[in-house]
């Protein structure tokens, strides 16, 4: 059966499953369907897969390779690039390696990999990630609070998207797109397909007709990062005066482009709608940094925009006393590892304001080792940004709501808010 014709046969459930949401009060039932149902939107059979197999350290896939959920042993996993790499088989550096060029960071590893993080470290340190989403913002989110407060209506996916694609533009030196906002819209949907790409490439391999739209989705996608090339701006413009070129260049545009399209688009209205849903919306307390840094921790955990981090073995590796052989890939469910149950007195989908976030699974969202997230001080501003402004409303509810369609990682494709009286 395929995909479409079983999503077809839910659906008159999944309508029912929300009828019914409706009738329960703030709280886990309410918060916990929610947040099934963006999963069903994207594959029932994966969801399942992931709950299932989460209580287990390491899950055998037969050809397919090993799932991992223990974080201990996950994180050990992710910190040694020699032995687990990003490019193989079956992974997302494959897709990179033949649409983007061998220079995307996201598919390197080694010495070049280690200069190229260096390089470009200073842009994304935490004073001038701060200083690059303030500009970029310019009044966007301001108005959007000030919406709410006038007793509007704020789509928080369409808010996040416009502030993330702001944001990579000011990143790469690029210029206002043709149509401003609606630009920054068209930009973030090109990336979507790509990212779809690459998961789709890990699950099936990568196919000829595939590669040929990927090149051109990339070829589209560095079109802004030339025109901060030739001017000499933003992160582009420094790998040129470093001694760069423009294909190495080029490539990390479309990561830069690739990485706006997930975090914080996906994290920011799922967290709204955590927050909003367990009641706990007043926990932002008029958006004072600290309950906001306490519900961007806690929402994170549990959105995990990342569900699954993959690396390949060109040899044969034991560790912690599992095998992992040569040519087969391994699995990290940063899904599974956020929610291993010994770490939170039995109660991992609890939302978890205030308490410390256990030292094993601390950041993996954003992955470790020599590939944790460059860009993780950027989407942590943006994401400070857009609670502390909509967190000033001491009432906030959800007056309507859309899963994304045709999306490879849960996410709403709108959730509409209003101040609450």
């Amino acid at each position: 059966m395929s995909a479409s014709v079983a999503g077809r046969l839910a659906e008159p459930y999944l309508r029912a499953g929300d009828a019914l949401a409706l009738t329960l009060g703030p709280g886990r039932r309410r918060a916990g369907w929610h947040e099934a149902r963006l999963w069903l939107a994207v594959s029932s059979l994966a969801f399942a897969g992931l709950r299932l197999a989460g209580s287990r350290p390491v899950v055998r896939l037969g050809r397919f390779g090993t799932l991992v959920n223990d974080p201990v042993l996950g994180r050990r996993i992710l910190t040694d690039a020699e032995r687990f790499r990003t490019v193989g088989p079956g992974t997302h550096g494959e897709l990179m390696d033949l649409a983007i060029g061998p220079d995307a960071l996201l598919n390197m590893d080694g010495a070049a990999h280690e200069a190229l993080r260096r390089a470009l470290g200073p842009l994304f340190a935490p004073a001038a990630s701060a200083e690059l989403v303030a500009t970029a913002d310019d009044g966007l989110v301001a108005n959007a609070g000030r919406r709410l407060a006038a007793g509007g209506d704020v789509d928080v996916v369409r808010l996040s998207r416009i502030l993330t694609g702001r944001t990579t533009f000011a990143l790469l030196g690029a210029p206002t797109p043709p149509g401003g906002d609606d630009g920054y819209l068209a930009s973030y949907r090109l990336g979507e397909a790509l990212v779809g790409m690459t998961v789709r490439a890990i699950r099936r391999g990568v196919r000829s007709g595939e590669l040929d739209e990927a090149r051109t989705l990339v070829e589209r996608l560095g079109k802004p990062g030339r025109i901060g090339w030739e001017s000499g701006g933003g992160t582009i413009g420094r790998l040129r005066a470093l001694g760069f070129d423009w294909e190495t260049a080029r490539a990390l545009v479309v990561v830069i482009v690739l990485a706006g399209t997930e975090t914080v688009t996906s994290a920011a209205p799922r967290i709204v709608a955590l927050l909003a849903d367990h009641g706990r919306w007043g926990s932002l307390d008029g958006g004072r940094p600290e309950a906001v840094e306490q519900a961007i921790e806690a929402g994170l955990r549990l959105t995990t925009p990342t569900e699954v981090i993959v690396r390949s073995c060109p040899e044969d590796v034991t560790l912690d006393g599992v095998r992992f052989p040569a040519g087969r890939r391994v699995f990290l469910s940063v899904y599974g590892m956020t929610r291993w149950a010994s770490l939170y007195d039995g109660d991992p989908e609890g939302l978890r304001l205030g308490r410390p976030i256990p030292r094993e699974v601390r950041h993996l969202w954003f992955g470790a080792g020599p590939h944790f997230c460059l860009g993780a001080p950027i989407a942590r501003e943006q994401l400070r940004l857009l609670l502390g402004t909509l967190g000033r409303e001491p009432r906030l509810q959800v007056v309507r709501r859309r899963p994304a369609a045709g999306v490879l990682f849960p996410a709403y494709g709108s959730l509409v808010v209003r101040a609450g009286r």
